[in-house]
């Protein structure tokens, strides 16, 4: 009977530490962003804005930097948590919009849209 309750005790503890590894160890999966570029003009002239949303299982946002870019001028990146656009300077002439996202330190993903 000694025996029975010592082994009973240790598969008990078992268990419970089991469960409990289990709970703390959540599984966050990583759905495609939803993301938009288009080439816009203005008084200016032309445009790339970029907007990107990315959001876990649990609705916590993800670390996002976004960027956009028309024709020749340089790239302009705006970071923050969830959805974040950004505008890009401003070009005379109608170049190609390129939009871009990175989630946390993954990769960089790169588009080109005029829309």
């Amino acid at each position: 009977m000694k025996k029975l309750m010592k082994n009973g005790k240790k598969a008990v503890a078992g268990l419970v530490l089991t469960m409990l590894a289990v709970c703390m160890v959540s599984s966050v999966t990583q759905a495609a962003p939803d993301r938009y570029g288009v080439r816009k003009k203005d008084n200016n002239g032309y445009y790339s804005y970029t907007k990107v949303s990315s959001y876990d299982d649990r609705g916590y946002g993800h670390n996002l930097k976004v960027g956009a870019k028309i024709g020749n001028v340089s790239w302009t990146y705006m970071s923050g948590i969830g959805t974040v656009s950004v505008r890009s300077a401003s070009s005379s002439n109608a170049g190609t919009a390129w939009h871009s996202y990175q989630i946390g330190s993954g990769s960089r993903v790169e588009w080109s849209g005029n829309k």
